[in-house]
């Protein structure tokens, strides 16, 4: 029973200092995320770049940038 007792003690007193996280405006989610967005061009076309935000780092992710010009000339080449 003391092992119990000592258990949920331990349990109760984590959950008291780990507090409650504060919750983040849109704003500062977007901002956020945008740090960690990068432009680059390749070939003529505009890219984005998504950085991992965890781990060791790397690449989360590229893709073709919806506002690179050859959306506007009439399709991708």
């Amino acid at each position: 029973m003391k092992h119990l007792t000592t258990i949920l003690a331990a349990v109760l007193c984590a959950v008291c200092l780990s507090g409650c996280e504060e919750q983040k405006t849109q704003e500062q989610i977007d901002t956020y995320m945008e740090s960690h967005i990068t432009e680059f061009n390749y070939k003529g076309h505009k890219f984005l770049l998504y950085k991992q935000t965890y781990a060791k780092g790397g690449v989360g992710g590229i893709t073709h940038d919806p506002d690179c010009p050859c959306h506007k000339e009439g399709g991708e080449e």
